[in-house]
């Protein structure tokens, strides 16, 4: 409930507003939407945070039945490079801890960073979902993908040395950040 402001912030900056979906309007709208989320079963939802605790970006897993979920929402902040080390981890939450069998994805059409990320992730497109979301009041396709445990594994070794670099970058950013006051604070 204490990340609601962040998630607010987060999910209207321009390169995620339109493209994860319709965001809440305030933080008091998002604490509302995560009360009814929290009681959810098969749902999770993470807030990615440095080791001293400033949060840089958002990904969930929801949908869970019978060894398959949907992985998604996720948003991470501009200036770090959160992006593939917030998908790592949440992909190896999904088949290490929770043992899915499967994970599926329905990707807003026009969000290229993250249908690129899918597919060097190991995703397969297995269809297409025609105007089946609106968002901003417009209708969206959404891409739909599947990752079965073998490509990931696979796909996740060549994506570590990204991470890496990640990692590093999101390092020295951490630094300069201690003590100073965040966007949405």
């Amino acid at each position: 409930m204490e990340d609601a402001a962040f998630i607010v912030w987060l999910r209207n900056l321009e390169h995620v507003r339109g493209r994860v979906g319709d965001t809440a309007a305030s933080a008091e709208s998002q604490q509302a939407w995560l009360e009814k989320y929290f009681t959810r079963e098969g749902d999770y939802y993470f807030v990615a945070e440095t080791m001293s605790g400033i949060p840089v970006g958002t990904h969930g897993i929801y949908d869970l039945a019978n060894g398959s979920a949907e992985k998604g929402r996720q948003a991470v902040r501009p200036e770090v490079m959160a992006g593939v080390a917030t998908a790592i981890l949440a992909t190896d939450i999904a088949f290490g801890a929770l043992g899915l069998k499967e994970v599926r994805s329905n990707t807003v059409s026009t969000n290229a960073n993250v249908i690129s990320l899918h597919r060097k992730s190991g995703f397969k497109q297995v269809g297409l979902l025609q105007n089946h979301q609106i968002i901003d009041g417009n209708p969206v396709d959404l891409v739909q993908f599947l990752l079965l445990p073998e490509d990931w594994a696979k796909a996740r070794e060549r994506q570590l040395p990204l991470a890496k670099i990640a990692g590093d970058q999101i390092l020295a950013w951490e630094k300069m950040q201690i003590g100073q006051r965040q966007p949405w604070e």
